[in-house]
């Protein structure tokens, strides 16, 4: 862990040097003003947060050549999210072992659990996007919620530190968030499938995707999972996580395999 810690603590350093802050248009100063609601802290560099709330679609009515939408910002928040959820998880659970503990963090970090969230602070309502992709109600779709959120934490922790984006993902993620009601409701076929591959010693599941329709802003995705040569699942989702756990399940379900990380399973034979 300290070597993740020492690559996202350089992150910062690339990231966080104070730069000369420019005189903000009016709309400037209303949208940070409104995000410091948010972030509860002073924004340094407002940029940033605005390439977080860029969807990809908006590249319609941009500078291709000097377009930057939140994807990039989505992957470094999606990696600050997972270690603050598991930070608290170990924390706050000493009682779960690693199995458990990582089954009830994927259930926080679905897209469909993390849009949810997003929508508690209007995430939707400031997305900068193409009027074709709203049309279709991208600001309303789980994968475009999901995805700004976890580029805002991205973003917030370039721009503060990871104190920060701790922060935030307290007070608008697992404060909000029922963990007894998770782990009496525990969903994470993915970890069941792979934990009954382990305990039976047989070829761990491989995920396939074999189809992908529709636009890029709002894809559907066809998973299958296959287990050994066998293929078990096919589940569908309007993201490759959602599709797997999709597949994932209908795998779980041939196979009678329970759900609560809380008990204690016997694979043998």
């Amino acid at each position: 862990m300290w070597l993740w810690d020492a690559l996202l603590e350089r992150l910062f350093r690339q990231h966080s040097s104070p730069a000369p802050a420019p005189d903000l248009s009016p709309d400037d100063r209303r949208l940070k003003e409104h995000l410091e609601a948010i972030v509860q802290y002073p924004i340094n560099n407002l940029r940033l947060f605005k390439i977080a709330l860029t969807h990809r679609s908006a590249i319609d009515f941009s500078d291709k050549s000097t377009f930057v939408s939140n994807e990039r910002l989505e992957f470094l928040g999606d990696a600050v999210l997972d270690l603050a959820v598991a930070e608290y998880l170990y924390t706050s659970y000493p009682e779960l072992d690693e199995g458990a503990l990582t089954k009830l963090r994927s259930l926080v970090v679905n897209a469909k659990t993390l849009a949810g969230y997003a929508r508690t602070i209007h995430i939707g309502n400031l997305l900068i996007i193409s009027e074709s992709a709203a049309a279709m109600g991208v600001r309303n779709s789980d994968t475009a919620l999901s995805d700004a959120l976890e580029a805002l934490i991205g973003a917030i922790y370039l721009d503060g530190g990871y104190e920060h984006a701790k922060t935030f993902v307290h007070a608008h993620i697992l404060s909000r968030t029922n963990f007894d009601q998770l782990l009496s409701t525990e969903q994470n076929y993915k970890s069941v499938l792979l934990e009954y591959a382990q305990a039976q010693r047989i070829p761990l599941p491989v995920y396939m995707i074999t189809s992908e329709e529709g636009p890029s802003h709002n894809k559907i995705f066809t998973v299958a999972v296959k287990l050994g040569e066998e293929i078990m699942g096919q589940g569908t989702g309007r993201s490759k996580k959602e599709a797997e756990q999709s597949a994932a399940r209908e795998a779980a379900a041939k196979l009678n395999l329970p759900r609560d990380p809380r008990k204690t399973i016997n694979y043998s034979r």
